[in-house]
């Protein structure tokens, strides 16, 4: 898993849509941020549609798609998902507060 540790919301935004998960990562939780006492993860989703996905062909580099989604996050724990990739190489992750 890989670990970072920001001090901004454009860090996290950075490690959601830019760094994305290490391909020869194990386990569901790929990626945890930590932010003001606030632990974010990102674990692989396969479950059944859900209300909020953020959808790109390749990695997410546009801070305004993303800062709404994780402001909500950050404030009222509310989760969303990101998927990138095309064909047989997507990544669905959802994004929880975990602390």
């Amino acid at each position: 898993m890989k670990k970072y540790q920001t001090s901004s919301i454009g860090q996290i935004i950075d490690a959601i849509g830019a760094s994305g998960p290490d391909p020869s990562a194990f386990g569901p939780e790929v990626v945890e941020i930590t932010w003001e006492n606030k632990t974010i993860t990102g674990s692989y989703y396969k479950g059944k549609k859900y209300p909020d996905v953020i959808s790109k062909e390749d990695v997410i580099f546009d801070d305004a798609a993303l800062r709404p989604y994780v402001e909500l996050l950050l404030s009222e724990r509310k989760s969303f998902v990101t998927e990138t990739g095309t064909h047989d190489m997507v990544c669905t992750l959802i994004w929880e507060r975990k602390d």
